[in-house]
């Protein structure tokens, strides 16, 4: 069984890490995988782990329980991961005890690669919220820890408190921010009536400084205020940042946004905590005692259609929580639990593992457009490359070259691509041409062109092993999947990626359109004839966000 997925994973087809777990689940022994959160949180994880004494199936076995790790950390954090191990068992105590090294437990974060990225952002968040820096720990103990010790949620009215945010935009002026890979979109809002829209393109990979950013940033605000009208200062302002979030607070870093300061800083920590004056430096343009409300984009994705929903006669959906991804240069996650609150875990799904298979294009470098491997881990196989417009970029070359070499022929003329010695690439210099190259695959699928409308299925294919993924990593109550960004505006392309999700799982998408606008911002958002809800949504949920979620000042 193991010869057959390393096989097809050498022919270049996906071997979904979700499969493998299902195939080793009637194996034994298994490591148990109990996390502790900094908020207090505990929650475990069973990896199965067969013993194969072939060094090649016993090499994809020690990938797939590091990429299981992996994935854990990068969804979860931690404090600390307790590895519950049988007792007696040398394979399963030595893959263990590699850990330390795997993720480079010991170096500096700048010297930190591939699997120990993921422990930069962990760290960060628990220097941030007063703890030490995560470790693993070995333990023979197998179920000290009970289910009386694991992590309650308690009942509360969401439905009721989303409502409330709507209410509390009464008689304020508010901003929302929603700040992407490629663009920002901004919405200005007064008594509940949209004001101003705006759209400012940019490229924060390319930046070498902190300050470029905020200052994109800042500039926006600024320029939305004078389109709102003279004299207008808000009361709130709403921020859906591409990076994670906690408390209010950037803590990331490790995102492909930040790549650029990262490689050009000879001192990147110093650098990336200039982000937490973003807070500061947007008061500036307030009134008095007003408040920044900040979450992760793929968050405020979440949160904007459970607001919707409550205002809906779907409302009962948002007691399960609801759970979105943003697909744009990479793939945004956001989660609100029943809740209604957003759990403060790094989230960070797009870098989670789900294809250990097609080991061809995981030899090219990871900005070859042909390439699976990650832009900042260089791990093969992560959601980034593969829910989002880079995994668009890659099948749509890999159809078009194989079936369809007149519409290669016209992505370079056209100048989407350039062929380089050392691989295909996007162009993004004198003109980023990475929506446009989007933009035309997508015509190509609405217009029946049989490979463009084959990449939307794969996507959506990726899409289903992803669900996969966050069912056993988070396992929440809301089961749909709501998707926002430019994929959504085609129809057609919605429809395509359900069909091929719908060959791997029973799963149900639905678009963060206007079918899903209820709320009076919304419904004006709807109206207006040059701008669409999945353009601007999710700005007004950020305006909505500001409202409802208590700030800084």
């Amino acid at each position: 069984m193991i010869k057959n997925l390393i096989q097809r994973a050498k022919k270049g087809e996906s071997v979904y890490i979700s499969e493998i777990r299902d195939a080793f689940s009637s194996f034994e022994p298994n490591v148990d995988c109990i996390v502790e959160t900094p908020s207090g949180e505990i929650r475990r994880w069973s990896i199965f782990i067969p013993e194969i004494s072939d060094t090649e199936e016993a090499s994809f076995i020690e990938k797939y329980f590091h990429s299981s790790i992996y994935n854990i950390i990068s969804a979860y954090g931690g404090k600390h991961m307790t590895l519950d191990i049988p007792a007696d068992n040398r394979h399963i105590r030595r893959l263990c005890e590699s850990l330390d090294h795997v993720f480079q437990i010991e170096k500096r974060r700048v010297d930190r690669s591939g699997y120990g990225k993921c422990l930069n952002v962990t760290d960060r968040i628990n220097a941030a919220m007063g703890h030490s820096p995560f470790r693993f720990v070995i333990s023979e103990s197998k179920g000290d820890i009970s289910a009386e010790h694991l992590y309650r949620k308690p009942k509360i009215d969401s439905i009721k408190a989303f409502q409330n945010t709507v209410k509390a935009t009464s008689d304020k002026v508010i901003i929302g921010l929603d700040i992407g890979g490629t663009d920002i979109k901004a919405v200005g809002a007064i008594n509940r009536n949209i004001s101003a829209y705006m759209e400012y393109d940019w490229n924060p990979a390319s930046m070498t400084k902190i300050e470029q950013m905020s200052d994109g940033v800042c500039y926006v605000v600024k320029k939305i205020c004078s389109l709102m009208g003279e004299s207008v200062f808000p009361d709130a302002i709403g921020v859906g940042f591409p990076d994670v979030v906690i408390n209010n607070k950037i803590v990331g870093g490790e995102t492909l946004k930040t790549r650029g300061i990262r490689r050009a800083s000879s001192e990147y920590e110093k650098e990336f905590a200039k982000l937490l004056n973003l807070n500061k430096l947007l008061l500036s343009f307030c009134k008095p005692g007003a408040v920044i409300s900040m979450t992760n984009d793929g968050s405020l994705a979440a949160y904007t259609a459970a607001v919707e929903l409550a205002h809906s006669n779907r409302a009962c959906d948002v007691k399960h929580g609801v759970f979105a991804h943003t697909l744009g240069t990479e793939l945004g996650t956001g989660w609100v639990d029943e809740k209604g609150e957003i759990p403060q875990i790094p989230l960070e799904i797009y870098n989670c593992v789900i294809d250990l298979g097609n080991y061809p294009a995981g030899l090219y470098k990871p900005f070859d457009l042909r390439s699976t491997l990650n832009f900042n881990t260089e791990i093969a196989g992560t959601m980034q490359k593969y829910a989002s417009q880079s995994g668009a970029y890659r099948l749509a070359l890999e159809y078009f070259t194989k079936n369809e070499p007149g519409q290669y022929s016209e992505l370079l003329k056209r100048g989407f691509i350039q062929e380089k010695e050392s691989g295909v690439y996007v162009v993004t210099s004198p003109n980023d041409m990475r929506k446009p190259m989007l933009e035309f695959i997508m015509k190509l699928a609405d217009d029946g062109e049989p490979q463009a409308e084959k990449v939307f299925r794969e996507i959506g294919k990726y899409l289903a092993a992803t669900w996969l993924e966050t069912e056993f990593l988070l396992s929440p109550n809301a089961k749909k999947r709501i998707l926002y960004g430019r994929f959504v505006k085609s129809r057609r392309c919605m429809q395509l990626m359900q069909e091929g999700a719908s060959e791997i799982q029973k799963i149900t998408f639905e678009a963060g359109d206007d079918s899903l606008a209820f709320t009076p911002l919304m419904k004006q958002l709807t109206e207006n004839p040059s701008y669409t809800v999945a353009q601007f949504g999710q700005a007004i949920g950020a305006i909505h966000f500001a409202a409802g979620i208590p700030g800084v000042d």
